[in-house]
């Protein structure tokens, strides 16, 4: 599968230390090569871990270019790099990966499917690519820094109920 990737999903994985698991998956993550230089920006070393471990950058076509300039209108809450990252994800017939609201509608709105941080979660269990205690691991680091003040923010009642499902 193919997704365009916005950062916020990033940084939820960076967050728990565990930025490599994603990339676990047989997904082809892409990002604007704009958007990793200069909106993963903070922390500073998260660009280049990303493309180390297979993120893959695109230069936007101007039809792209175009295209996200009339999402930006179309949705006056979205960054230029989440219009971007959509119009990607439109034009190329991508998914899209994030957990940002105002982009998820308006992907929602566009026909195109949103992944976020616990999908992939889900996929690596269902794809048998981390064990019993690293999915117990990975939940409770998630749950730990769930809040508005301490980075991620996933609904709590969907950690609890993945932490739930695990016989540790």
């Amino acid at each position: 599968m193919n997704l365009s990737s916005d950062t916020n999903v990033w940084l939820d994985y960076y967050i728990i230390d565990g930025l490599h698991l994603p990339f676990r998956l047989n997904h082809i993550f892409y990002m604007s090569s704009e958007a990793i230089s200069d909106e993963v920006l903070s922390p500073t070393e998260l660009g280049g871990k990303l493309y180390d471990l297979g993120l893959v950058p695109i230069e936007i076509t101007e039809e792209e270019f175009f295209f996200a300039f009339r999402i930006n209108g179309d949705y006056s809450r979205l960054s230029s790099y989440d219009a971007i990252a959509l119009a990607i994800a439109i034009l190329r017939g991508f998914d899209l990966l994030s957990g940002d609201k105002a982009l998820r509608v308006a992907a929602n709105s566009e026909g195109i499917k949103v992944r976020g941080t616990l999908w992939i979660y889900d996929e690596l269990v269902t794809n048998g690519r981390i064990s019993i205690e690293e999915r117990f691991n990975l939940l409770k680091l998630l749950e730990e820094n769930n809040g508005n003040c301490k980075g991620i923010r996933l609904p709590a009642h969907e950690i609890k109920k993945r932490l739930e499902d695990i016989q540790v």
